[in-house]
């Protein structure tokens, strides 16, 4: 896998975790499921959920895909470091 690759693998895997959670709040699961969530923790957070806001939701996901691609990297360069011989 080459460093690009290893990249925009990261950054896309963390989008897209943040894309699902952009659509939870588009079609208003988001409060259902982040109560569901805290409960399993037991957990009793006064969280409310904002209504859904386009240019947020976009910043959201491009900043998420700019970390995964961050991470991506590090990965890429640790397994290089580490599996230098294999």
């Amino acid at each position: 896998m080459t460093m690009l690759r290893s990249s925009l693998l990261g950054g896309l895997c963390l989008a897209g975790f943040h894309m699902f959670w952009v659509f939870l709040i588009f079609v208003g699961w988001a409060q259902p499921f982040i109560d569901f969530v805290l409960e399993l923790h037991m957990m009793d957070l006064p969280l409310t959920i904002e209504p859904f806001q386009f240019f947020v939701a976009l910043k959201l996901v491009a900043f998420a895909f700019l970390v995964g691609c961050f991470y991506g990297l590090i990965l890429y360069m640790f397994g290089k470091l580490v599996f230098r011989g294999f």
